[in-house]
């Protein structure tokens, strides 16, 4: 039977990579609307466990074959995932998963999903639910709670030091985010809250009132608010050359 573990980049996929990475490849399903940190993150795991397990481990990569990203699809249909309308899991993660594993349906695969001991209830969770894939939760089983999981990834050094803006993990646009995380967003990394930004300025159709990604508030607004807290290039300036004088190195 073959065997997949069910890679995000979060801790507790991370771990099982760590733990399983010597009889197991990982899959993980982009949506094309990851943040860069997802992807460099990948290519970390998969080298230490290609050093530390064997040499031909591999992170499959897949896609949503027949709409390709996330970002296209909801350009094409003028439509963002909502709390409402959780199209984007279903789509892009769990039946492009199903549709890669039907490859070993005839000797059946194993898939591996990354519950820890303290989400032992969750276990009709998410995820496809194909009669020829057997789902397990190594992490539960083994009574791996997440701390315990944080523990193992500081101990190899692979433990995801992520930006505050990816509490939620690793979709660029999560409509799951917070106001605070799209605030630090635009500071942190303005150039991924740009592609946010005009993405919810494109998808505007006919209706009315204007769509938000984030309920009574747009992205233009928290790029606007989160500028206010900034200091300006006119504000520095005078500011610097009415401190203590130190000098024009120290003022240029």
């Amino acid at each position: 039977m073959k065997q997949f573990i069910s890679f995000s980049g979060g801790v507790e996929s991370s771990t099982m990579c760590v733990l399983f990475g010597n009889k197991a490849d990982a899959i993980f399903c982009d949506t094309g609307f990851e943040h860069e940190e997802i992807y460099k993150r990948i290519d970390l795991v998969e080298h230490w466990v290609k050093n530390f397990h064997r040499s031909d481990f591999k992170i499959h990569r897949i896609q949503n074959e027949k709409h390709g990203s996330l970002i296209d699809y909801i350009k094409e249909a003028k439509f963002y995932p909502s709390f409402q309308a959780r199209y984007c899991t279903r789509m892009f993660k769990i039946e492009p998963i199903d549709k890669y594993l039907e490859q070993f349906k005839a000797d059946g695969v194993e898939l591996m999903i990354g519950l820890n001991a303290d989400e032992i209830e969750q276990r009709t969770g998410n995820h496809g639910n194909k009669k020829f894939v057997k789902y397990s939760y190594p992490l539960a089983d083994n009574n791996l709670t997440r701390q315990a999981c944080i523990a193992i990834l500081k101990k190899v050094d692979l433990y995801p030091e992520f930006p505050a803006y990816m509490r939620r993990g690793g979709c660029v646009g999560c409509y799951y985010k917070s106001i605070k995380e799209y605030e630090a967003m635009a500071l942190l990394n303005p150039k991924e809250f740009n592609i946010v930004q005009l993405l919810e300025e494109e998808i505007q159709d006919i209706r009315k009132e204007y769509f938000s990604i984030k309920q009574n508030i747009t992205m233009k607004q928290i790029k606007e608010n989160v500028s206010n807290m900034l200091f300006k290039p006119d504000d520095i300036y005078p500011i610097i050359n009415d401190a203590t004088k130190c000098g024009v190195f120290c003022n240029r």
